[in-house]
């Protein structure tokens, strides 16, 4: 029995389709045939692939199929012809090779219909399978320790730092800008284990440059993609330098407009505690002009 994806139905039907082409020009009959053996082959083509012809990519699809098949068409009628030069003519008449290749491009687009339909399928499953044996990952990935060369620049940082007077705006901001080009964001952490707030008695100065240092926007995304953008911020808002605290409002407008989740913001009875510890400071301001704040 001969099938349609067997080898044997696949030689015959090749054979009767791209024979009509070569018998034409085996045949002497002129270039005038061409197109219709290019509307033959796409007929066959266009029912096989079914091109989505309602975007972009299916007529992209079909572009390339009229080229290709009007180049295979060609090349089928040259070789006619020069067969027709090695071995002789033979004598056809014009309806002939057109009826082979008619009848082949008609069989294979009614064989091949589903064709389209089923690769579709497969390509499906086969997703479907892959997606069902990729591991799950069930946690985030956990974040590398801080190398030696950010550890080596972090100590270099608090020396030069412990030198600067604490009123010195302009001398942190050039600690902060070094240790930002030589640790980047991995400085965080060890900022965050030696900042203090109110009941620690934190150097004032390291918790100012902390702040001044998160606000780097690149710095303040990255923290907030990994969940940590108001670590900081939370710890500060209550320290015992006026300075520090302005500084950390700051950086929870920064949060704010940088779109941070809700739970990365100060919540809204934080907000109202800090407010009466220390009045007038801009805590009730900060809560009652960030909608943002006013849903935490």
């Amino acid at each position: 029995m001969i099938h349609r994806y067997g080898h044997i139905g696949l030689v015959l039907f090749g054979a009767a389709l791209y024979g009509g082409p070569v018998l034409a020009g085996m045949a002497g009959h002129g270039g005038q045939t061409l197109p219709v053996f290019v509307a033959l082959f796409l007929l066959y083509m266009a029912v096989a692939r079914k091109p989505d012809l309602s975007t972009g990519v299916g007529w992209a699809a079909l572009s390339i199929m009229v080229v290709a098949q009007t180049a295979i068409v060609g090349l089928a009628w040259g070789g006619g012809l020069a067969a027709a030069y090695l071995l002789g003519p033979v004598t056809l008449p014009l309806w002939a090779p057109l009826a082979i290749t008619g009848l082949a491009a008609g069989i294979g687009a009614w064989a091949w219909r589903d064709a389209a339909e089923m690769n579709v399928m497969l390509d499906h499953a086969i997703r479907e399978i892959e997606a069902m044996q990729a591991p799950a990952s069930t946690s985030a990935p956990a974040w590398p320790e801080v190398s030696p060369a950010a550890s080596a620049a972090y100590d270099r940082f608090r020396t030069a730092l412990s030198l600067v007077d604490r009123g010195s705006v302009s001398s942190i901001d050039a600690l902060v800008h070094q240790l930002h080009t030589e640790a980047g964001i991995e400085a965080f952490d060890l900022l965050c284990d030696d900042v203090g707030g109110a009941d620690e008695g934190g150097d004032a100065r390291l918790d100012f440059a902390a702040l001044r240092f998160i606000a780097a926007p690149a710095v303040m995304h990255a923290l907030i993609a990994r969940g940590e953008g108001g670590i900081l911020p939370a710890i500060l808002l209550n320290a015992p330098d006026a300075r520090t605290r302005h500084e950390a409002r700051g950086r929870v407008l920064d949060l704010v407009e940088a779109g941070a989740p809700p739970e990365q913001l100060p919540d809204q009875t934080s907000l109202a505690e800090l407010d009466v510890e220390f009045p007038g400071e801009g805590y009730a301001t900060l809560l009652s002009g960030c909608p943002a704040l006013a849903n935490t």
